[in-house]
């Protein structure tokens, strides 16, 4: 038996060559389909056609089931990038029963190599009646629970369900098994400068101390209420996103007596609010450069599917597009940093705030934050007795 022809030496560059052999038709017997399609697959794989290389190959392979043509399948299916298929390639291969000990340790040897580039995703959710996908690929529950073998690298995960959409965006690493619940937790934060207040989320009373580090729930909205003596606030109803830390302050009651402030606390509040501000701006830019990542990583996808791209210029766009994904970490860390200090800024300003409003002054007249502090709330309505700050944690 002789060797089939390597792919073009693109497939060199990645991964060794796995030696694959198939029977030639004798010279004076008629070509067969099988053998006529597997030429084909070796034509369209030459011109760079990968992905119809590939269905020939698989078309020969149904009428002739030569261990050769699976090797070659593989070979194909690295050099497109898709570690999984060529695994299950290799696979299938290694129990072909037909190989002899150096086929057999060169084909586990680059199960071992295709192995540091594949990913197991286990998504677990308590959704009824959920449609979880992955880049936009359907995934059945029996697969989500065993997991879901993807190339490594970055991918989106999206969960439908009741009316509501949730997408997470995960970087995953090679040979690694990773958990993934949906549609994932956040954590609120709650906080008051009245001594004595009790902290209410959902209904359930929560401790002040642990209610100040951060009360982990759901994505979802949920009821947070403050209750002190002779001094009721508002119920708030606070939304939480996945990955998201919202805090939450309740304010002060208006005294009845006039009151100064310092102005420290002034500057520190506008301080906070100016940090809050730069995330916020730092996260839209952030977004903006995910949605070009992820439009550049469709183009090349597309690229790739109608063959209207080298390989090695599809390479080098990848390592432009991982280039720009690093740049997005980045950025995500800066913004939860200036969220994190805008929180605590904040805090920090409207406490110095608080601490002097029990002054009484001379004028008769209540400072202009204290008129207004009772009524403020960034996401309910007027009048609603806390401040909200919100951001990725």
């Amino acid at each position: 038996m002789r060797s089939i022809r390597p792919v073009p030496v693109l497939f060199g560059l990645l991964i060794p060559f796995l030696q694959v052999t198939a029977r030639p038709a004798l010279a004076e017997e008629p070509v067969k389909p099988w053998r006529a399609r597997y030429d084909q697959c070796q034509k369209l794989s030459n011109d760079g056609d990968y992905a119809a290389a590939v269905e020939a190959c698989e078309q020969a392979y149904a009428l002739n089931p030569d261990p050769g043509i699976l090797a070659y399948i593989a070979q194909i299916q690295t050099a497109l990038l898709h570690p999984v298929q060529a695994r299950d390639a290799l696979d299938r291969y290694l129990h072909s029963g037909r190989l002899d000990d150096a086929d057999r340790k060169t084909a586990e040897a680059q199960v071992r190599y295709l192995d540091t580039q594949i990913t197991t995703l286990r998504i677990v959710t308590e959704l009824e009646g959920a449609v979880v996908s992955v880049d936009d690929q359907v995934i059945d529950a029996g697969s989500r629970e065993r997991g879901v073998r993807l190339s490594a690298g970055a991918h989106r995960v999206t969960v439908q369900a009741k009316g509501a959409t949730y997408s997470r965006f995960i970087v995953l690493r090679g040979g690694e098994r990773t958990q993934l619940e949906l549609p994932g937790t956040g954590t609120i934060a709650i906080s008051c400068a009245v001594p004595g207040t009790r902290i209410f989320v959902d209904q359930h009373e929560v401790d002040a101390v642990q209610a100040s580090r951060g009360v982990a729930r759901p994505a979802g909205t949920h009821r947070v209420t403050f209750k002190a003596d002779a001094i009721s606030w508002p119920e708030q109803v606070v939304s939480v996103n996945p990955d998201e830390r919202v805090a939450v302050v309740c304010t002060a009651p208006v005294a009845d007596h006039a009151s100064s402030m310092n102005p420290r606390g002034y500057w520190v509040t506008g301080a906070g609010l100016a940090l809050g501000v730069a995330a916020l701006t730092t996260a839209i830019y952030n977004g903006t450069q995910y949605n070009r990542w992820e439009t550049a990583n469709d183009d090349l996808r597309n690229d790739l599917k109608d063959n209207t791209v080298s390989l090695v210029e599809a390479t080098h766009r990848a390592q432009e597009n991982d280039q720009l994904m690093d740049s997005i970490k980045t950025g995500r860390k800066v913004a939860v940093g200036l969220g994190v200090a805008s929180a605590l800024v904040t805090t920090g300003g409207v406490l110095l705030l608080f601490s002097d409003a029990k002054k009484p002054t001379h004028t008769g007249t209540s400072s202009w934050f204290r008129q207004v502090a009772s009524g403020v709330n960034v996401s309910a309505g007027m009048n609603s007795g806390e401040l909200a700050f919100r951001g990725a944690w």
